[in-house]
């Protein structure tokens, strides 16, 4: 791994944390202890271990986590109700969490092992000091990628992980237990939309920085 990946790898994994502590807080506001199962703690064992669960798509990570998203929809009418205003499930709680959905993990780290192969085939054919520099920056650019990839994915995990521990206890309503979670379900939201936002954009600036812009932009035109 390159410098700046590492660099991009490190920042990553600050902010990833900060996230995680406090969706750790307002978790045990809640008070909830519900455990990792299945999936879910499948994907968690692959991240602890490997740092990346190589997941082909964001998708089936918040499927996992999904069922948290029913005490919203069961008990959200009468908090609502309670407090004289409307509610929409979709708008407020089904379209938030699914904004990360989608995400072409798989692609994209093909993506880099493509690209990595294609510099290492330049370099071969380059004797030129110049034009190696250029091509090793290129190249350390995949390694970006796939640094990018992971912390994607570790980022909507942590999504997905939070909102399933909110399937607890799902059958009875009490006001100030519904705030707390959906104090849990706003954080994990936003830090999703700012920490994945935060990744492109350090990405797009190491694109700048490589010149693979115009690569990414040819690859990805519709």
């Amino acid at each position: 791994m390159d410098d700046a990946s590492l660099r991009m790898r490190v920042a990553f994994d600050e902010r990833i944390g900060d996230s995680r502590a406090e969706l750790a807080e307002l978790l045990a506001c809640c008070g909830t202890t519900t455990a990792r199962t299945g999936y879910l703690a499948e994907l968690a064992a692959r991240l602890e271990v490997f740092g990346s669960a190589g997941e082909p798509s964001s998708t089936p990570i918040l499927d996992a986590g999904a069922d948290g998203l029913e005490y919203f929809r069961r008990h959200g009418p009468e908090h609502a109700r309670r407090r004289h205003r409307a509610f929409d499930f979709d708008t407020e709680i089904g379209a938030r969490y699914d904004r990360q959905r989608d995400i072409p993990l798989a692609e994209l780290r093909a993506d880099a092992e493509s690209l990595e192969s294609l510099c290492s085939d330049m370099l071969d054919a380059r004797r030129d000091p110049w034009q190696r520099v250029v091509w090793q920056r290129i190249g350390g650019f995949a390694d970006t990628l796939r640094v990018a990839c992971d912390a994607v994915e570790r980022i909507v995990f942590d999504k997905a992980d939070a909102v399933h521990r909110l399937a607890e206890g799902i059958d009875s309503y009490d006001g100030d237990r519904y705030e707390a979670r959906l104090a849990v379900f706003d954080a994990a939201c936003r830090h999703a939309d700012a920490d994945v936002a935060d990744v492109l954009r350090r990405l797009g600036d190491e694109m700048a920085a490589t010149g693979t812009r115009d690569l990414a932009e040819n690859r990805y035109a519709t």
